[in-house]
């Protein structure tokens, strides 16, 4: 191999690779994070009804990707710590996982990002994410209004603002009572 050829090659092996699908924190490691280690979490799928889907829609000023929504129970003996959900959605031009907690009392509990595609720069900060903390659904929940902005990221901002509206809407939608349509 020629020396300059060698040099080339060598250099690109250097290189560090590129992570287009990242894998921040495994939905496992999540769990054991906001319910606690020795938590036991149990999934439960349910197929929202077309009405529902339109209430939640409407309540979270959002749309869902699909009727099918998987709850995570996480329960400490016979106490349950809260109700975990997975939302996947688009920022830019790539994807990412948010993990959403929601209280017994309906409160966010926690918001851990999970997958994030798109570049660093555009991760929201865990300060940031913790400002959600305690929040109850409002159409006011977003950047600029009850969310502070996230300079430099708006894009991520709108997107995890939007997940977690759309989380709480679908939890108080699973919560009501049969017949009963949430708010």
């Amino acid at each position: 191999m020629r020396p300059f050829l060698r040099i080339a090659v060598l250099g690109l092996a250097l290189l560090p690779a590129r992570a287009d699908a990242r894998v921040l924190l495994t939905r496992e490691a999540a769990f054991a994070q906001v319910f606690g280690p020795r938590a036991r979490v149990e999934a439960r799928t349910v197929y929202l009804t077309p009405g529902q889907v339109a209430a939640v829609e409407q309540a979270a000023g959002a749309k869902l990707a699909s009727a099918r929504v998987v709850a995570y129970r996480g329960s400490l003996g016979d106490s349950l710590v809260g109700t975990a959900y997975l939302d996947t959605h688009p920022v830019r031009s790539q994807m990412e996982t948010v993990m959403i907690v929601v209280t017994p009392q309906g409160k966010v509990g926690a918001v851990e990002v999970l997958a994030f595609n798109e570049p660093d720069d555009y991760l929201p900060p865990p300060r940031w994410l913790d400002q959600f903390d305690g929040r109850v659904l409002s159409k006011d929940l977003k950047p600029g209004l009850a969310v502070p902005s996230l300079s430099g990221a708006t894009l991520t901002a709108r997107a995890v603002s939007s997940a977690v509206r759309r989380t709480l809407a679908l939890h108080a939608a699973l919560a009501a009572p049969a017949g009963k349509e949430a708010p």
